[in-house]
This record gives structure tokens, C-alpha cells and sequence, in this order.
């Protein structure tokens, strides 16, 4: 019977994404000592949870996913560039409606957490490419497997 509803990974993703954004705005909005150790942490174990829903994907999917990512850190990081560094009058306008202090907090952790969750899935990408991928013999088993011709 086929299954319906989202994918069992689409809550771990969710939640991954919610880490990385909270290790971010640790990192942002609390003095420096008491931060860095926490924030950090929180991005780790965000990161390791993005990269866990990829374990499976072939190399085609991965590279899609990573320009999924990296689309989605666009679209996160324009209106956090207006909101903090309007270019003209009319940029300024728009960036308006996202000024505040809490709404910039957001924005800075939302973009920050697309931004490395694409960085973490074009690295598996490039890893991959290399022959660095599970499920795959590693690049030292080819090359026993292409030394005994």
C-alpha cells in the first residue's frame, strides 16, 4: 500500500533547520563568553540532522537538494539585506516593514541557517563526487578492485 503524507525526514529537516537558526541567534544575541560553546553545539547538532536526511539520495539528488538549499538561502538572506543594508531609497522602503530588533533576529538566524545547511549539502556533494558516498566502495577499494587487471 503506498504511503501518503509528507516524508518521515520533512520533521527531522524542520527540526534541524530550527537548531541551526536557534545556534545562530545564540550566537547573535548573548554576550561572547557565555555564547560561543552553545551556539556552536546547537549548529552541530543542526547540521548533523540536515545531513542525516540526505544519507540515501545518489549524487543527481544530492546536487539538486544543495541548489534547493542555496535557493532558499537566497530568498531567506534578500529581506534580512534590506531590513540591515538598504542600497537606495526604494530598498529602504521595503526594508521598513522588516525593521525591529526581534524581526531582525529572525531574519539574521533564518538566513545564517539556509546559508549552512547549503554549505553542509554541497560539501556531501563534492564528497560524493569524489566517491566518498554511502553505499559506494570507497575510492581505496576501487583501486585494490582496479589493481588486480
Amino acid at each position: 500500500m503506498p504511503r501518503t503524507g509528507p516524508s518521515p525526514s520533512i520533521p527531522l529537516l524542520a527540526g534541524s533547520l530550527a537548531t541551526v537558526a536557534a545556534g545562530v541567534a545564540v550566537n547573535t544575541g548573548f554576550e561572547t563568553s557565555i555564547r560561543t560553546l552553545p551556539a556552536l553545539f546547537l549548529i552541530a547538532l543542526g547540521v548533523a540532522g540536515v545531513t542525516s536526511t540526505t544519507r540515501a539520495y545518489g549524487r543527481a539528488r544530492l546536487r539538486h537538494t544543495a541548489t534547493r538549499w542555496w535557493l532558499l538561502a537566497f530568498a531567506t538572506f534578500v529581506p534580512y539585506a534590506l531590513a540591515t543594508a538598504p542600497e537606495s531609497d526604494a530598498a529602504a522602503a521595503v526594508g521598513e516593514a522588516f525593521a525591529g530588533p526581534i524581526v531582525g533576529l529572525v531574519l539574521e538566524s533564518l538566513a545564517g541557517a539556509t546559508v549552512l545547511c547549503a554549505v553542509s549539502t554541497t560539501v556531501l556533494y563534492c564528497v560524493a563526487c569524489y566517491g566518498l558516498h554511502p553505499g559506494r566502495p570507497t575510492p581505496e577499494e576501487r583501486v585494490l578492485v582496479d589493481g588486480d587487471d
